[in-house]
């Protein structure tokens, strides 16, 4: 095994065969700090899908089915449903365009 001189670079010492620096404790092994920056990534997009908000027709049609007047809550009913066969036509025809474009 050869040895591997790493120099920190917070405080400037030379570290043999080390993944961390032995004067100041910093991370000075490369391959390590981006695994850590990967994982560090990963989890921030992990938390914002989770706190994405539905947009607002979603809400305003969910907001709608549960309301106390029957009329608003059919109506709200029968154009959600509109909406669904939308969004599924779109889906439909972008599937079809991208699988015909590969």
């Amino acid at each position: 095994m050869s040895d591997i001189y790493r120099k920190c670079p917070n405080c400037g010492t030379l570290n043999l065969n080390r993944d961390y620096c032995e004067e100041c404790g910093t991370l000075i092994n490369t391959t390590l700090k981006r695994k850590q920056e990967r994982t560090q990534r990963l989890e921030k997009k992990a938390k914002a899908i989770k706190a994405k908000k539905p947009n607002k027709i979603t809400l305003l049609f969910e907001n709608a089915k549960e309301h106390n007047n029957v009329f608003i809550r059919y109506t709200a009913r029968f154009f959600y449903s509109i909406w669904i066969v939308v969004l599924a036509i779109g889906s439909f025809l972008a599937f079809v365009i991208g699988y015909i474009a590969a």
